[in-house]
């Protein structure tokens, strides 16, 4: 009986299953990928949270506060606040062995060409130190990609390696850096995009923030993190321990109190700086609000009294 063979036409039907069957398991399979990251980066933000808690712990149930370390000046050569931004904070926990190089950096990084791991960590005498055998982290580490960044080294622009967003911890926020035990203080998480809203006075109605227009909004790398090119989505930490994936950067369970017209209480933007009961009459006083405000910091301006970040240039958005 001589073999029989395929035939065109059943050749063909069995390449359309085939194809039908990728069809429906690709879709499946990138859904658990998209999961499984979400759920490591989830891991994480909750790791460096609590690390921050176990600091705490230790110094007054505050977070770490880098002008509070290194008030001998042997680390950075910065003065008083000016030592208080991310690059120095997450430096800390790394140099005391809270935490690895690795676990800044998001398994769901989008923006992998400027993110990347600190490879060359160093945890003694750092060579960029002020005083490298009395250094209390390493100031090399960078926080941020931004060119003026007050990190020491002489590679501190253009790269960071660091994937997260913090609470800015100046003014009237510094109570919020702190194991409070609240659940409405957000306190880290994936960093997030632009908004054209910077005030509760231009306050959407309709409870949506518009992205900005550009690379920093509508462009931004962070809307690619665990969402898409028009919304934000990501993991935050908040001061209770529990870390929340939030569908929108103004989470249902996180208000504010508008500080003009009727009073009441409305959704909180994770990144916009907007005025509050107890803040003052305009938009981007990060020293006077208390709502909260989470972004990589990359430098601090400290002229007597006053301590001035400018939300263009100082904060990295990408």
């Amino acid at each position: 009986m001589k073999n029989r063979a395929f035939t065109l036409i059943e050749l063909l039907v069995v390449i359309a299953i085939i194809a039908l069957l990728v069809g429906i398991l690709l879709p499946a399979l990138g859904k658990a990928r998209q999961s499984a990251r979400q759920l490591k980066d989830s891991t994480q933000t909750r790791g460096i949270q609590q690390s921050m808690v176990v600091w705490a712990n230790n110094n007054n149930s505050e977070y770490p506060i880098p002008s509070r370390i290194d008030t001998g000046n042997t680390t950075v050569t910065a003065v008083g606040e000016a030592k208080n931004i991310t690059s120095n904070i997450l430096s800390v926990l790394i140099f005391n062995g809270n935490i690895s190089p690795e676990i800044c950096i998001s398994p769901a990084e989008a923006n992998t060409g400027q993110v990347q791991k600190d490879e060359n960590y160093e945890y003694n005498n750092p060579q960029f130190a002020a005083t490298p055998a009395q250094a209390l982290w390493d100031p090399r580490f960078k926080g941020t990609a931004l060119a003026n960044d007050n990190q020491q080294g002489t590679d501190a622009a253009s790269v960071s390696n660091n994937s997260y967003a913090h609470t800015v911890l100046f003014g009237k926020r510094r109570a919020q850096w702190a194991d409070t035990f609240s659940t409405t203080e957000a306190v880290f998480g994936n960093r997030g995009p632009a908004y054209t809203a910077n005030d509760q006075g231009t306050y959407p109605a309709t409870g949506r923030w518009p992205l900005l227009n550009g690379v920093t909004g509508t462009g931004s790398n962070t809307l690619l993190i665990h969402g898409g090119r028009s919304t934000w989505e990501g993991n935050i930490a908040y001061n209770d321990g529990h870390v929340s994936f939030e569908t929108k950067p103004n989470p249902d369970g996180l208000t504010y109190t508008r500080a003009t017209g009727t009073p009441r209480a409305v959704t909180d933007n994770l990144f916009v700086i907007e005025t509050d009961e107890v803040g003052a009459t305009s938009g981007q006083a990060i020293g006077t609000t208390t709502n909260a405000y989470l972004r990589p910091i990359g430098r601090v301006t400290v002229s007597g009294s006053t301590i001035t970040i400018n939300v263009g240039s100082d904060i990295w958005i990408d």
